[in-house]
C-alpha cells in the first residue's frame, strides 16, 4: 500500500520567493503567465479519462527553476485573482512515484482534498493556474522544498528536498475572486467601502451607534441569478465588531474564499437574510444586531461581547453544484 507522508496542506501554504525561467514569455490567448514552460515540464505528457490522469515522463527528470505547460481546455484564461478548483497528482522526478493525489485509488486509501487556489498569488501552485482554460491539465515542475518545505523527506519514496517534483493540476472549476457587479452609492449611517486592487475591502465607520435592526446596503449590484435559501455558495466575507472595528472573522485573510450553505443550520440568521436573494456578482454591507447574530453565549466568539452588533462585507462570488453522490 502507498503511503502519503506529505499533506496538501503544506502545498497551499508552501514559501514563495520563486523564480520563473528565463525562456522567452509564452502568452496563452493574450494572457501572459508568471511561470512559463521549459525543457522540464515540455517532457511530461497528460492524457486524461475517468479519474487520475496517465502521466509519464523519462526519469529521472529534472527542472531548471519553476516550469509550467498547459495542456488543452477552452475558454476565459484565468485571470490574477480568479479562484480555481483543481483536482492534483503529485510525482518524484527522480522515480516517477506519486507522493500525494486527490484522486481515489484502487487499493481505497482515502485521497487528499482537491486544492482551491487564488491565481497568481506568492506560491508555485497559485502561479502555476494563471491563464490556465477551463478543463486544462497544467504541469508544473518545480521542487520538493518549494512545495512541501525545506524539512520535506521521505526515505520510503527516495525522495529529498531538492529533487524536482512532477505537478498535474485538472482545472476542474473558475470562480471570480471579487463581485464584479456595478457599484452602488453609499447609505446614511453605514459604513463606507474602499477596495484594494485585488476586492479586500477596506471599511471606514461613520463614528455613529449601529442601526438597531438588522440593515442591509448592497454596495455592488450582480447581474446573476438570484441567491436562494439553501444555495452552497462561494463567498468572501470579512466580519467585524462595529462597537470596537476590529476584525474578528476574514476569508480574505485565509486567502481563498469559502464555501457556505446559505440557511439557519449554519449560518447565524443576519448572514442568511443579507444573502438570500442578492444577485451572484454583488457585494452587500449588512449590520446585524446581536438577536440575529451569536445570541447564543455558549456559541458566541470570544471577541463579541455582550449586545455587540456586528458588520459583515459579503461578496456573493458563485453558485457550487453539490458534489455528485
Amino acid at each position: 500500500m502507498r503511503t502519503r507522508p506529505l499533506t496538501i496542506a503544506a502545498l497551499v501554504v508552501a514559501a514563495a520567493g520563486l523564480t520563473a525561467c528565463q525562456a522567452p514569455a509564452t502568452s496563452l490567448d493574450g494572457c501572459t503567465p508568471q511561470l512559463q514552460p521549459g525543457a522540464a515540464s515540455e517532457q511530461v505528457s497528460v492524457e486524461r479519462g475517468e479519474g487520475a490522469p496517465t502521466v509519464e515522463f523519462e526519469r529521472p527528470l529534472v527542472s531548471e527553476g519553476d516550469q509550467v505547460s498547459h495542456l488543452g481546455g477552452a475558454g476565459e484564461r484565468v485571470d490574477e485573482g480568479d479562484i480555481v478548483d483543481a483536482d492534483y497528482v503529485v510525482y518524484s522526478g527522480k522515480t516517477g512515484d506519486e507522493i500525494t493525489s486527490s484522486y481515489a485509488t484502487s487499493d481505497e486509501q482515502r485521497p487528499a482534498e482537491p486544492l482551491r487556489l487564488a491565481a497568481g498569488g506568492e506560491t508555485a501552485l497559485s502561479q502555476a493556474v494563471e491563464c490556465a482554460a477551463p478543463g486544462s491539465s497544467v504541469v508544473l515542475t518545480t521542487t520538493v522544498e518549494t512545495l512541501f518545505g525545506p524539512s520535506a523527506s521521505s526515505p520510503m519514496l527516495d525522495i529529498a528536498p531538492a529533487d524536482t517534483a512532477v505537478v498535474v493540476l485538472d482545472v476542474t472549476g473558475v470562480h471570480p475572486g471579487r463581485a464584479e457587479g456595478n457599484a452602488r452609492p453609499g447609505q446614511q449611517g453605514m459604513p463606507a467601502i474602499a477596495l484594494a486592487t485585488d476586492g479586500r475591502p477596506g471599511v471606514t465607520f461613520p463614528g455613529s451607534p449601529a442601526p438597531e435592526d438588522l440593515t442591509v446596503m448592497q454596495s455592488i449590484e450582480g447581474t446573476g441569478e438570484e441567491v436562494a435559501e439553501g444555495d452552497t455558495m462561494l463567498l468572501h466575507y470579512t466580519g467585524i465588531v462595529w462597537e470596537t472595528e476590529e476584525v474578528f472573522d476574514s476569508s480574505w485573510e485565509r486567502g481563498t474564499p469559502t464555501v457556505m450553505t446559505v440557511d439557519d443550520a449554519n449560518l447565524i440568521p443576519g448572514f442568511v437574510d443579507a444573502v438570500v436573494g442578492q444577485p451572484i456578482g454583488s457585494q452587500v454591507v449588512v449590520s446585524i444586531p446581536q438577536e440575529l447574530g451569536y445570541n447564543d453565549p455558549a456559541t458566541r466568539p470570544a471577541s463579541i461581547g455582550e449586545g455587540e452588533h456586528l458588520l459583515f462585507v459579503i461578496d456573493i462570488l458563485d453558485r457550487i453544484e453539490p458534489a455528485a453522490g
